[in-house]
């Protein structure tokens, strides 16, 4: 396909609303650090200021799971709620042959106590200080040849402000490749214990051929409680109050969670490298082990339960990959990132802009040459590929950096970086092809799908879930969509509204969000969530869970 003309593709962009670093045509584009806020925006579209009130209800009531993924408080009592696929690695390790609560699910009602999850902490937030001004002079009086004192200045800071008695840790950040440096001062939490999850059946339902995809029927949903000195913790000043109701369409929503990591700062010639090289090379790898896992689940029992959650991993992180390299072979799309580039040449006004993109080029076209083959060494490449970036090209991206703030100010995030962030959106379907997307799944519609695969794996149901359907109110919304921007690592956020309620938990992103590691385009990007009215349907009526109904929606 040929490109159409700068000024023509510019036009289409700003027409489209794709991702352009311009508050006119993103509108709801973002995942914003809870210091860097676009609050004129929110207030401009949305009529909604948050106050520091909220913004603190919101990020201590959030958590993130260092095994990877994001949480909430949703009762005064300690109990977080975040996806099953979040919690299946604890799962996992606390299962037997004998007790396989990855595939019967698991209840601390029915095993008469909560247990402690192996090898798991959780993450609160509780102060982020921008040290920016700190490191730079550091950074600019360091002389050494190897340019590391001032990250040594860095850890050292962050040391200063952690106690392991009192389970404080703080840790380095570094936003905008190196333009920004804060430090995100967290409490610890290493004592959570695992209080509920369905089946991995239930909240997967549909496998592999519906992961990624919209409509869905899943109940991607697990609940634990902190502990601290063998007790549950009180978080009664910071907890999540649950909305049974949800969000309407067209409605406000955010997501509050720790999206792991994007590149939509890297620059078009960066991004051709991922296309033709470095992504076609991590799809050529994981289909070669999960092609050989598949082989040793099927030779064995054994096999085939120990290796099912790495399984489950790789499987997941291909289907992604491929998304990202179909959005990277979009001409259309990797055009607007060249047009984005060159605008930014051209209202910066200044030779060193320019010249940062051609260094970036040639260090990448280095690169190619180098790892271009059908089976590169693929230890060599991501070290290669790392040492230019952050050593021979840092100065350039840093370079870049600056004028996007000169240019686009506050307008202007910073890449993901698994650090707590805040995006918003509406709930809203979309255009897929010829036909409309709904907002929201039914109940109606799990059995439905369930009945025309006549009951048939991964579209099968427990027994008890096809005994107690008559139970079931099934015009109950069970999963959604809204136009936060989210992407890996957000798995386990709560979609709050206005008020700071919990109306959704997401789980996915849609086919068409894949790219979005790259770019957002809001006209199909959508975040997946599970309905707060349709897990409470379901722990009730199906699960029996009358205690944990109780906690989340504080009926005595």
């Amino acid at each position: 396909m040929q490109l159409t003309p700068l000024l023509q593709v510019a036009t289409a962009v700003v027409l489209s609303g794709a991702a352009f670093p311009t508050s006119a045509v993103r509108p709801d584009e973002g995942m914003w650090p809870f210091d860097g806020l676009p609050l004129k925006r929110l207030k401009e579209k949305y009529d909604f200021e948050p106050t520091q009130q909220w913004l603190e209800h919101v990020r201590l009531g959030s958590v993130r799971f260092d095994t990877g993924g994001s949480g909430s408080f949703v009762s005064p009592n300690g109990l977080v709620m975040t996806n099953h696929h979040v919690a299946l690695e604890t799962i996992q390790k606390i299962s037997t042959p004998e007790k396989d609560w990855v595939k019967d699910g698991f209840s601390a009602r029915l095993y008469g106590s909560e247990v402690k999850g192996t090898d798991l902490t959780l993450r609160q937030l509780i102060e982020i200080k921008d040290v920016t001004a700190e490191i730079l002079a550091a950074k600019a009086a360091d002389k050494t040849p190897e340019g590391n004192e001032w990250r040594a200045k860095f850890e050292e800071m962050c040391a200063a402000l952690s106690d392991d008695a009192k389970h404080i840790k703080a840790d380095p950040v570094q936003l905008y490749d190196g333009n920004q440096f804060r430090i995100h001062v967290y409490h610890v939490y290493d004592d959570v214990r695992v209080v509920f999850a369905p089946e991995k059946q239930v909240a997967f339902f549909g496998g592999e051929p519906d992961n990624f995809t919209y409509p869905r029927f899943d109940l991607d949903c697990a609940f634990f409680r902190v502990y601290e000195d063998d007790k549950p913790i009180d978080s009664s000043k910071f907890y999540f109050q649950w909305n049974a109701q949800g969000a309407a369409t067209d409605e406000l929503v955010f997501v509050s969670g720790h999206p792991g990591s994007t590149e939509r700062s890297l620059t078009h010639e960066e991004m051709v490298f991922h296309r033709d090289v470095s992504v076609p090379a991590i799809v050529r790898a994981l289909t070669r082990m999960a092609e050989m896992m598949q082989r040793q689940m099927a030779a064995s029992e054994e096999k085939a339960f120990e290796l099912r959650d790495r399984y489950f991993g790789i499987a997941n992180s291909l289907k992604a990959y491929e998304g990202h390299l179909r959005g990277l072979r979009d001409a259309d799309s990797l055009a607007r990132i060249k047009v984005r580039d060159a605008e930014l040449i051209e209202r910066s006004g200044k030779p060193e802009v320019k010249a940062a993109f051609e260094m970036i080029a040639a260090e990448m076209a280095k690169l190619t040459e180098q790892f271009g083959g059908e089976r590169p060494d693929m230890q060599r490449m991501m070290q290669e590929h790392e040492r230019v970036t952050v050593q021979v090209c840092g100065a350039a991206k840093a370079t870049i950096n600056q004028a996007r703030f000169d240019v686009y100010g506050t307008d202007n995030y910073p890449d993901a970086t698994f650090t707590l962030r805040l995006a918003y959106g509406t709930v809203k379907g979309y255009e897929a092809g010829t036909t409309m997307v709904p907002p929201k799944t039914t109940f109606n519609g799990l059995y439905e799908r369930n009945a025309a695969f006549d009951n048939q794996p991964p579209f099968d149901l427990p027994q008890h879930w096809l005994e107690k359907k008559s139970k079931l109110n099934l015009d109950t919304p069970y999963n959604f969509v809204c136009t936060c921007d989210i992407i890996g690592g957000n798995s386990g956020s709560p979609i709050l509204n206005r008020k700071a309620e919990v109306v959704g938990l997401v789980f996915d992103g849609n086919i068409e969000s894949l790219p979005g590691n790259y770019w957002f385009d809001e006209r199909i990007n959508r975040c997946v969530g599970v309905h707060t009215g349709g897990m409470l349907e379901a722990i009730d009526k199906i699960y029996g869970e009358t205690a944990l109904v109780q906690e989340l929606t504080g009926a005595k």
